[in-house]
């Protein structure tokens, strides 16, 4: 019998004692699922199935609230999925000069909720929210080293991405912009244990850092291009860096023969990426090796196609 139909049979059927030990036992798996999702290539198949997977695990963890491996995956999944199809639909919006997105909010209310559970993941490892918003850099330093283990590392990332887009997506907020270098300090913490968490994720985090913030605020352009730059070189089949390099570096300045130069290696990078031919019935891409990074590089195909879909608009407004 199918694992899944198994669970939610002794989940409908059991006693409850029952039920929360065969979730605590099915926490891996349920976070390995999660894991196999960036496999998947179509980014429309994505956007479709992926939110009623998302309550089917929200569900279930609601029968255990003491379930950490249950809830890193919600935490996960609803940032990720906001990530992958909200904020580049709200992308698409935004520069085709779409005044009120329902892409946007929809963006905000997912975060939201991924946030949320974080707050709640961190609450029962000890660390309160006023903690989060009071201690300076140190002290929340010590705070996480005291409280967390590398085992905590993939809820707290989620929540710290989540954290740090609902700022990107409410700039006017001034009391929530007050709150990055709490997000700074959180990356910095998780990116020290693994730099090479969740497929590249500091090396996307540290570049948008620098590229998303004005220089008034301590932001640097410059030192953002090379982020990018060091960050594609180290994983040249990782699109979504690519396209990062775009729409964080290339776009906000304006740079037309920059961004044409790009968008040949990018255009050239997602055709051998599409490439399934199978007339041998083999797969002999060469992003074979990377599966991996599939879904990735279908956000960086879908937000591209935004991109050149408004291209006039954007560098000649």
């Amino acid at each position: 019998m199918n694992n899944l139909v198994l669970i939610l049979l002794v989940i409908l059927y059991g006693c409850s004692s029952i039920q929360r030990g065969v979730l605590r036992a099915s926490s891996p798996l349920f976070l390995g699922i999660s894991n196999d999702l960036t496999r998947e290539r179509n980014w429309e198949f994505f956007r479709e199935a992926a939110p009623g997977d998302l309550k089917f695990l929200e569900v279930l963890y609601l029968q255990d609230k003491q379930n950490l491996g249950l809830l890193t995956t919600v935490i996960k999944g609803y940032a990720g999925y906001t990530y992958a199809v909200s904020e580049t639909l709200a992308f698409g919006d935004e520069i085709a000069g779409v005044e009120s997105s329902i892409h946007k909010q929809n963006a905000i209310v997912l975060y939201t909720k991924s946030l949320d559970y974080g707050l709640e993941y961190l609450r029962l490892k000890g660390i309160q929210k006023k903690e989060l918003l009071d201690l300076d850099e140190a002290g929340l330093t010590k705070l996480l080293s005291d409280k967390l283990s590398r085992k905590d590392l993939t809820a707290v990332l989620f929540f710290a991405q989540s954290w740090g887009s609902l700022i990107n997506l409410q700039k006017d907020n001034v009391a929530l912009v007050a709150h990055v270098p709490k997000v700074k300090t959180i990356f910095d913490w998780i990116c020290s244990k693994d730099a090479q968490i969740e497929n590249g994720v500091c090396d996307i985090f540290y570049a948008q850092y620098e590229a998303a913030r004005p220089r008034m605020l301590g932001g640097n352009p410059e030192k953002a291009r090379e982020l990018y730059k060091v960050a594609i070189n180290k994983r040249p089949k990782h699109l979504l860096m690519r396209l990062g390099f775009i729409q964080y570096c290339l776009l906000p300045a304006y740079d037309k023969e920059a961004y044409e130069k790009e968008s040949i290696i990018l255009r050239e990078e997602l055709a051998k990426w599409e490439n399934l031919n199978r007339d041998n019935l083999e797969d002999t891409s060469e992003y074979k090796a990377v599966e991996q990074l599939n879904l990735f590089n279908a956000i960086a195909k879908k937000r591209f196609e935004l991109i050149e879909k408004n291209k006039l608009k954007i560098f000649e407004g």
